[in-house]
């Protein structure tokens, strides 16, 4: 979902390793990060959050996902905006990876 919504994982290192990718998951360090969160609604950023939690006895369930409020009215709002934003966050994201020279321009 975190993917779907904004273009790239919840998890990265920003030396590119793969020791410290581990740490990072393991530890459940994220965030939504701007510009790419920015339009994404506080009820998206709630779900994820308590997707993403490390312990999975206090994780939710696909029960509790279904239930809830952003599953819920996903129906009822604007599908193509979110599309819109969803293409704008995975383009802004890969013109970023490209200035930085980690996506090749053949990608």
């Amino acid at each position: 979902l975190y993917i779907l919504l904004c273009g790239f994982p919840p998890f990265r290192s920003q030396e590119r390793d793969q020791e410290e990718l581990f740490q990072i998951i393991q530890l459940g360090h994220y965030e939504f990060l701007s510009p790419y969160w920015d339009s994404i609604s506080s009820a998206a950023k709630d779900l994820i959050t308590r997707l993403l939690v490390i312990d999975p006895q206090k994780r939710y369930t696909a029960q509790q996902v279904l239930q809830h409020p952003w599953i819920r009215t996903a129906g009822k709002t604007n599908s193509r905006n979110l599309q819109r934003e969803v293409t704008i966050n995975i383009e802004r994201h890969f013109r970023s990876q490209r200035r930085k020279g980690v996506v090749d321009d053949d990608t």
